[in-house]
């Protein structure tokens, strides 16, 4: 029983519960300070197209990995952030709602046309 991972006995947020059977798309993006891009956000949900995508061809020892989470019809749409320095997470976000013109804006910014 040392190697088994306890399991939590507490409930799930309904969020979580339903990002679940989301699609997930991931993007990187330019290292800021953390705490801001979090207080901008729970502001507004315009605030993910302030960050700029990370080149892929750079080298990544610092970004932000944006964890953007869709429905079939762009109608439910949410993001979480994570913090990554050197290959670990060090920081991480709650759930924030995105509209469906804000989801195509900050895809677009990196290639990706709906």
């Amino acid at each position: 029983m040392l190697f088994f991972k306890k399991k939590s006995t507490e409930a799930e947020s309904p969020v979580k519960q339903k990002v679940k059977g989301m699609k997930c798309r991931q993007i990187s993006y330019v290292d800021t300070d953390f705490s801001d891009l979090l207080a901008d956000m729970s502001r507004d949900g315009k605030a993910i197209l302030k960050l700029s995508p990370v080149n892929y061809y750079a080298v990544k020892n610092q970004y932000i990995m944006a964890h953007i989470y869709t429905n079939e019809d762009l109608s439910e749409n949410y993001v979480m952030f994570t913090r990554v320095e050197h290959e670990r997470r060090t920081d991480k976000s709650g759930y924030y709602e995105l509209d469906e013109e804000t989801l195509k804006k900050a895809l677009a910014k990196v290639g990706i046309i709906l």
